[in-house]
């Protein structure tokens, strides 16, 4: 068993063997400094995994092992990155500044730039996923177009959140016309979908959110989708058409976010009946 071969087993989706490899080594080696590597290793392991406790267990070694360990941003990287899989946020924040206070200017550090920025959009700090985004967006778009793609989706709704609508257009508008993916137009469509609704164009936001399935009928968020296509026809009088949704949306999300604002503009359509 050698550190050749766990490599090998690692780069070729063999996680599991490798892992035992690894397991094995640490248990020979008495050199602090080389068992530190071989945890490190086996942490990113876990993380490929999809093991993200035992990677923390692992990346918590190499300190133990060595006190030393030269590389530590990609310590707390992988430490932060394993929280971020576990949705532990503040841990997964704390972990990635301590890493970008090391390092932040190789290839792999944009990427930790990035996912810094989308825990800022996760807790509502829009205005800090903005400025973080610009640190990355030029790289992104030069040499990582996927990344920069969904860049521009987070960028968009960080900037409605902020209602910077004009700018919030032209980001999902940028992010429409720079792919052909149907899956990425879609969410570019239901940025513009949040945008039309917000200026009460209830006929353009019923297309858009049309278009939204057509292109992606697992899309991520179809409840919000639902809600605005519904309530758009509720304020178009079509209240035929409102009721066919609500009663849907009401079935399939019986404690969802919208079943409030349905259930109430369901009462106030019976009661103008009555």
């Amino acid at each position: 068993m050698t550190i050749e071969k766990a490599r090998e087993l690692h780069d070729s989706g063999n996680y599991e063997q490798a892992i035992n490899i690894y397991n094995h080594l640490v248990n020979e080696t008495e050199d602090s400094k080389t068992k530190a590597i071989f945890y490190l290793e086996m942490a990113w392991a876990y993380y490929k995994w999809g093991k993200y406790e035992q990677a923390i267990v692992c990346i918590n070694a190499v300190l133990q092992t060595d006190s030393e360990f030269k590389n530590k941003e990609e310590i707390y990287r992988i430490k932060a990155f394993s929280y971020i899989a576990l949705n532990e946020l503040e841990l997964a924040e704390k972990f990635l500044l301590k890493s970008l206070e090391i390092e932040r200017s190789s290839e792999k550090q944009q990427i930790s730039i990035f996912e810094l920025g989308k825990i800022y959009f996760k807790n509502c700090k829009y205005q800090q996923s903005l400025e973080v985004f610009k640190e990355v967006e030029g790289y992104f778009y030069q040499n990582k177009k996927e990344y920069w793609l969904t860049l521009l989706f987070y960028k968009g709704f960080a900037q409605y959140y902020l209602k910077d609508f004009t700018d919030s257009e032209k980001t999902f508008e940028e992010l429409l016309e720079n792919t052909e993916d149907k899956k990425r137009q879609a969410g570019a469509l239901f940025g513009l979908a949040f945008l039309t609704f917000d200026k009460k164009d209830y006929l353009k936001t019923i297309n858009l959110c049309e278009t939204v399935i057509a292109y992606d009928n697992e899309f991520f968020d179809l409840e919000t989708v639902g809600f605005m296509v519904a309530t758009s026809f509720h304020y178009l009088g079509r209240d035929d058409v409102f009721t066919q949704y609500a009663l849907e949306l009401t079935k399939k999300y019986p404690d969802g976010k919208y079943t409030g604002e349905i259930k109430k503009l369901l009462s106030v359509k019976n009661k103008s009946k009555n």
